[in-house]
């Protein structure tokens, strides 16, 4: 496994602001825009409130916006925002709205007033008329950063979402399962998802009494979920205490699914599914088995680590940023208890993330509950290990590009934005790369787990019968070792993280230790060890 860290600090240059903002997007087709109930932002068509600059392209969920919770909380400008929206025929949901003192982004819907017109609800209008409301004096000012879009995220393997496509929106797959790739990218030698066999063994694991601090390092991975019995790893829910290899969360799956929109999909427990959403061809989804690619390749290269699996990704690739929010929310504060001396909470002490999306605002340094919350990570001592996207492009890409974006004060720990290495040791072609890139590691051809047994239905390209054994060739999605290669910065993250969690064990630095200055000083000794 190669890693390399480029020889300055990660930084978003003056002339990124100036680039082209319709690059680093994917290329999603209408069909999965309709089913998440999202839009794309186009500089050229978006309205723009008087004086406010001209957009980034994005992608978001156009009948809500994220709400602050102090906001929330402040009757006088919930009045001023419901007074300036019923001027464009626009209401917030109110009885909808669950009014917390939870520290995080709440996603409030947009409907029509009773009073309006037939027409159509969008977010960025709604958020262009606020900014108009507040320059004329209509609403407060604290109003301005405290309403925003719900971005539509897109996972980092090489598999349809998350890639550039060439613009033909009827996918390009069987029965059009994922947006379409770039022929160029794989003819240069970059398969999408394929079985392979493999024999050599997992490396062994050691029991968590012979482990420093009599604790393992706990890698959170917010992505598809897991499946169950793979031969590689065992899996169990936090609430039974098991030493298992990956843990999942019921509890915090349980207070996702509370949040979600019933009229977008809702994802139901900890466990990935297989199939594509309104297909009867048994095709397997573009994404199914990412976070289980990903827990093997950490099994690999920290097996005395432990994975905290969280579900915040669909199938086809699409996370929802306000759920994304609120999972690291709460992986937030069970560490701020921790750190208070609480022995009831398991901290996390490290966070992979294999998504991202690119941001609107001009010169790409947004502010608001993703910045906020990964900010709050960091001062607490924990990592955020980020996947650089996969759209050979230098727009910086989010929360990837947090690494060169100051917060309040020097971090105890970083983000690490990462970028793809090819087996060689060069750049891969298809991943971003840019001055807010802080490492690379390898990415493309990667072998790892994915869910055992599985068979869709792409058959192999040729089958002879009748001449003794059957014979066929390779059947691109029958994964019945529960082997795959796959490629995508998607895995050049958690590859990274699995290297500090393996380092931080190898220092011999008790993991007992909760208090700041002891996770501080865990994070740099180990990054400056596997950077070399």
């Amino acid at each position: 496994m190669k890693i390399r860290f480029t020889d300055h600090a990660p930084r978003l240059s003056d002339t990124d602001s100036h680039r082209a903002h319709a690059a680093g997007l994917p290329n999603l087709p209408q069909r999965l825009l309709d089913r998440h109930r999202a839009r794309v932002l186009r500089p050229g068509e978006a309205p723009v409130a008087a004086g406010m600059a001209s957009p980034g392209s994005t992608i978001y969920r156009y009948d809500r916006v994220l709400l602050c919770h102090r906001l929330l909380a402040d009757d006088a400008l919930m009045a001023d925002v419901d007074n300036a929206l019923g001027e464009i025929g626009v209401r917030l949901d109110h009885d909808a709205i669950a009014r917390t003192d939870a520290c995080r982004p709440h996603p409030v819907a947009l409907r029509l007033t009773d009073e309006a017109a037939p027409g159509t609800v969008d977010a960025w209008a709604a958020l262009q008329t606020l900014h108009g409301a507040v320059s004329a004096g209509r609403c407060a000012t604290e109003i301005t950063g405290r309403v925003r879009l719900d971005h539509l995220m897109v996972g980092s393997a090489l598999t349809g979402v998350g890639m550039y496509g060439t613009g033909d929106d009827s996918g390009g797959w069987p029965n059009g399962s994922g947006p379409y790739v770039e022929q160029s990218t794989l003819s240069s030698g970059y398969l999408n998802r394929m079985p392979v066999e493999v024999i050599a063994p997992m490396p062994p694991r050691r029991e968590r009494g012979a482990l420093p601090g009599n604790r393992r390092p706990v890698i959170a991975v917010l992505d598809t979920g897991i499946v169950d019995g793979h031969p590689a790893f065992d899996v169990s829910d936090r609430a039974c205490a098991r030493d298992t290899f990956v843990v999942v969360d019921e509890e915090l799956q349980d207070i996702l699914e509370a949040i979600a929109d019933p009229q977008s999909p809702v994802l139901h427990g900890t466990r990935d599914d297989p199939g594509v959403p309104g297909s009867l061809l048994g095709d397997l989804a573009s994404h199914y088995g990412h976070g289980t690619f990903i827990a093997g390749i950490i099994r690999q290269l920290a097996p005395d680590a432990q994975v905290r699996s969280i579900r915040v990704m669909h199938n086809d690739g699409l996370v929802y940023e306000n759920e994304c929010v609120t999972a690291l929310t709460t992986i937030a504060d069970e560490v701020a208890r921790a750190r208070d001396g609480d022995p009831t909470a398991e901290p996390v002490d490290i966070v992979s993330l294999s998504f991202g999306y690119a941001d609107e605002t001009p010169g790409d340094v947004p502010e608001g509950g993703l910045a906020a919350v990964i900010r709050r990570l960091t001062g607490l001592g924990v990592p955020v290990v980020c996947a650089a996207g996969n759209f050979a492009s230098d727009r910086p890409f989010y929360p990837a590009a947090f690494a060169a974006t100051p917060g309040d004060g020097p971090p105890s720990a970083p983000v690490l934005s990462v970028g793809a290495l090819n087996p060689n040791g060069t750049v891969a072609m298809f991943s971003n790369a840019g001055p807010w890139v802080a490492c690379y590691a390898t990415g493309a051809g990667l072998v790892s787990t994915v869910p055992y047994g599985v068979d869709g239905a792409t058959g192999p390209a040729r089958e002879v019968v009748g001449a003794g054994d059957p014979r066929e060739s390779l059947d691109p999605d029958d994964f019945a070792t529960g082997f795959a290669v796959w490629s995508g910065t998607s895995f050049a993250a958690p590859a990274v993280a699995a290297r500090i969690a393996s380092a931080m064990l190898d220092s011999g630095l008790s993991l007992g230790r909760h208090d700041l200055d002891a996770a501080a000083h865990r994070v740099r000794d180990a990054i400056k060890t596997i950077s070399g």
